[in-house]
């Protein structure tokens, strides 16, 4: 990296230097402490240390690294988690992220409850049930969930992954169109999570957690996707107000957790032929967003997970004059991403009722 050149900064230590330590700060926000070490060594050698970034960099660090020791001491104060008396209903577990999740799950002993509409890939591990069920139907809902508890017992931990999309403009779409992906993308959720969290309430149930798939584009509008994107944003707003409610009003002590999961593009085929520069939304296997709502049941985190990393400033969008908003969807081409979506053949991906 050039430092030759530049002014010195009113410190008087140049500018150009400190550039390091500035992704050092970001770096500390975003990723891993031991790539924040790496970049730390990189600005002492490059004698940035005097900077007031470094300074910062050095805060924000500490109060990482504090936050980080904490949460562990919480988390190890609760105990391993003793999966053989967990119920786990997993909706979408037939394919994409929730197969990924059901399949790490399986291995652990917890019996875990498959809720969709299309079968399981065959054979199933022995400790999974499937109940066929059509999401949009609020009856069959609670008919599934009282199947579940009477056969497997009470719902433990519950993640709602299941989603489906209409691709179409909105002045193409029927009543019916709409109607199910808000239904299956935001109604079912609501529904299971005041269908369930009574009996988590229980002191008797220790280790009780709620998991949503939302989505990045909880946060930003795309043409032919404005049913998914305010379905999403439904579940965003929910989880937030859930987490709430179990913090400050039913007051359980963390024995109820609640998680909100934002991922970019998953290369499930959900959206299959959507046209996105690979920076602007990197295509994500399952199995990294299956593994990142895995480790947050097993270790009882909650808040939110964005995949990627940076997909943590997607709330910003909103925050940006309309003019600078019309500017992120012209560098990303999202305005007609769309065009060359295809989609494919799994039943949880809606065909449009209207054509």
């Amino acid at each position: 990296m050039t430092v030759a050149n530049v002014p010195p900064s009113p410190s008087g230590v140049a500018l150009g230097r400190n550039v390091d330590t500035v992704v050092g700060v970001v770096d500390t926000l975003t990723t891993s402490p031991v790539c924040a070490l790496l970049v730390a060594a990189n600005a002492l050698m490059r004698g940035a240390l005097a900077s007031p970034w470094m300074g910062a960099y050095v805060a924000l660090f500490a109060a990482r690294a504090g936050s980080a020791w904490l949460q562990r001491r919480r988390l190890a104060a609760r105990g391993p988690v003793d999966w053989a008396k967990q119920v786990i209903l997993v909706t979408g577990g037939s394919h994409g992220i929730g197969l990924s999740l059901v399949q790490k799950l399986a291995k652990t002993g917890a019996r875990v409850a498959v809720v969709s509409l299309a079968p399981m890939p065959e054979p199933a591990p022995s400790s999974v049930t499937q109940y066929l069920c059509d999401l949009a139907d609020a009856q069959a809902l609670e008919d599934v969930v009282d199947s579940v508890e009477r056969e497997l017992g009470p719902v433990t931990m519950l993640v709602n992954n299941a989603g489906t999309v209409c691709p179409l403009l909105v002045s193409e779409q029927s009543a019916a169109d709409v109607e199910r992906v808000a239904r299956v993308n935001f109604v079912a959720p609501m529904l299971l999570t005041r269908r369930v969290l009574p009996a988590m309430l229980r002191p008797e149930c220790a280790r009780a957690h709620i998991v949503f798939v939302a989505s990045v584009l909880a946060y930003i509008g795309v043409p032919q996707l404005a049913t998914y994107t305010a379905s999403k944003a439904g579940v965003a707003l929910f989880q937030e107000s859930l987490s709430l409610e179990l913090r400050h009003r039913l007051d359980v002590g963390g024995r109820v957790r609640s998680t909100a999961v934002f991922p970019s593009k998953v290369a499930s085929g959900m959206f299959g032929g959507l046209d996105l520069p690979q920076w602007l939304s990197p295509e994500l296997e399952p199995e990294l967003v299956a593994d990142a709502i895995f480790c947050a049941l097993r270790d009882g985190t909650d808040g939110e997970i964005c995949l990627p990393v940076f997909a943590m400033v997607a709330p910003l969008y909103m925050c940006l004059p309309r003019a600078g908003r019309r500017l992120v969807h012209w560098l990303g081409n999202s305005l007609d991403s769309m065009r060359s979506f295809r989609g494919h053949d799994k039943p949880e991906v809606f065909q449009p009722l209207s054509k």
